[in-house]
Formats: C-alpha cells, sequence, structure tokens
C-alpha cells in the first residue's frame, strides 16, 4: 500500500451526499513548488482499504440500540499521525478517517507533508522522504477536501461526532491547531467523543479494572485482530471501529449517551498556536 503514495495524487473523490441522496464528484487542482499537480484525495482505495469492505464494524448504533435508521449524529472515527507530541510545534503526517454508517466512499486516509524533518519515525514508519515532497498534500491544501468529504457524510440538521483514542489530550488538540495555523475556522457543529475514559469503566472476568487501555491494550483484550501495522492512522482507525462496537455494547451505551460526554473545540482551552 505504501507504493502508491509515491504517484501524485491525481485522483477524484467520490462522496455520497447523505442529504440529496446522490453520488457528487469533486475536483480541486492546485499549483506547487512550481509544479501543477491535482490535489484530490482518493476515498476508500480499493487498493490500500481492500480488507474494509467486509468489515462489520460500523453499525454500532444498530446493535446497541436495535435501530436501524434515524441515527441522532453522523459517527466519524478518525486517527493522526504526528511528527511528535507537542501540539504547538510539531504537525499531522497522516489522518484517516471513517463513517461508521459504512457504505461506499466512506473512508478516508493520507499522508500529510509536515515541512520538517520527521524524527519520530521508529514510531509510526513515515519518514521524512515518504511524506516531505510536492505530491503529498500540506494540511492546509487537505482541509477543503476533509470539510467536503463531512459533508457529503453529514446528515440535514444532525451534529458531527468524531470519536478517537486519547481523543481530548491528543487527536483533536492536533486537528485544531492545525486549522487554526491555517486560518480555516472549524465547523461548530463538529462534536467529539474520547474512548479512553470511557474504557476505564471495563473490568475484567475478576472483576478488577484493566491494567491497561491503550488501544493496543483494547485490541487485545477483545481478541481483535491486527490488519495491517499498529501505529498507522487506518489500521488503528479499524481497530477503534472494533473497539467501539464492542465498548458500547458492554458498557450498555446508546449513540445518544456519547453525545452526552461529547466536548467541542471552545472546552479545550488553547492559546494560538505559535508559528
Amino acid at each position: 500500500n505504501r507504493g502508491n503514495r509515491t504517484r501524485p495524487i491525481s485522483t477524484i473523490v467520490l462522496a455520497r451526499s447523505t442529504r440529496k441522496e446522490s453520488k457528487q464528484s469533486f475536483h480541486n487542482s492546485r499549483h506547487l513548488h512550481g509544479e501543477s499537480v491535482e490535489s484530490s484525495i482518493e476515498v476508500l482505495k480499493q487498493s490500500d482499504l481492500q480488507h474494509l469492505k467486509s468489515l462489520q464494524c460500523y453499525d454500532v448504533w444498530e446493535k446497541v440500540s436495535g435501530v436501524k435508521t434515524d441515527w441522532p449524529a453522523t459517527i466519524l472515527v478518525f486517527d493522526i499521525e504526528t511528527t511528535g507530541f507537542s501540539r504547538r510545534h510539531e504537525r499531522i503526517i497522516e489522518f484517516a478517517v471513517r463513517d461508521l454508517m459504512g457504505g461506499k466512499n466512506s473512508s478516508i486516509q493520507t499522508l500529510i507533508n509536515p515541512e520538517k524533518d520527521i524524527k519520530n519515525a521508529y514510531v509510526h514508519g513515515i519518514s521524512s522522504s515518504m511524506v516531505c515532497k510536492p505530491d503529498i498534500p500540506r494540511f492546509g491544501e487537505f482541509i477543503p477536501i476533509l470539510l467536503q468529504y463531512v459533508w457529503s457524510r453529514q446528515m440535514a440538521d444532525k451534529p458531527v461526532l468524531w470519536v478517537a483514542h486519547n481523543g481530548r489530550s491528543f487527536d483533536v488538540p492536533f486537528l485544531m491547531y492545525e486549522f487554526q495555523r491555517c486560518k480555516i475556522e472549524m465547523p461548530g457543529d463538529w462534536l467529539f467523543v474520547d474512548t479512553l475514559p470511557i474504557a476505564r469503566q471495563l473490568i475484567d472476568s475478576n472483576g478488577l479494572k484493566l491494567k491497561s487501555v491503550s488501544l493496543d491494550s483494547l485490541r487485545e483484550h477483545y481478541k481483535i485482530p491486527l490488519v495491517g501495522s499498529a501505529h498507522r492512522a487506518m489500521q488503528d482507525v479499524t481497530t477503534l471501529c472494533y473497539v467501539l462496537q464492542k465498548l458500547t455494547f458492554e458498557l450498555k451505551l446508546t449513540v445518544p449517551q456519547l453525545l452526552e460526554k461529547s466536548f467541542r473545540i471552545s472546552d479545550i482551552a488553547a492559546p494560538r498556536p505559535e508559528k
């Protein structure tokens, strides 16, 4: 799958609009470093995400509540990889998201050009040579495509609920800072839920709390097979989709209850980022 990332990203985004119940094609061109590059991101790459076709991890609401229609929110599970831990000084280098409603074109994954050296490639396997080049979009170039994807998946008059593990401390602040650096305001109807504090409510067969609630530990706890390498964005999204399904079932959490546990960007106190 990494071989595909060496070619220019010149694919067309095909996104299903849940509001209009139609398919739309979005195409965006840009000029990068003196070269004309088409900057669309392919949604659900068949070559990269073949194993996702058979996943049944996107029916959380149906399994927990028994209701097959009228979801109260669009639920997007996402994960990022970064150049380090500092939200102020480090950058996102990989982004992946999957709509739990499933269906065609329900996922996006892409590398991101951070325009800086990557010194923690040992964590995720993403090197500077993989991302610091003209055919990899910078985050500011990815934002319009991300916003269009979200709009195409969002149900009318209902919020978007983003789900990430350790999202409040890591993924969401990073996302917020990247938007701020690009001087683009995040949509006000985006809500976020962190599965880490929810997982701390779990107990083992002896009635004791789990010793670790990291994503890897939860995957092992639920005996979820690892598809691909851990600590790559889409693989972690896949794992979290399964974990979320099992979490909500075990703790008897409904989607409205997840919404009650959600937070907004305004709930995260953060100064303006330094450039």
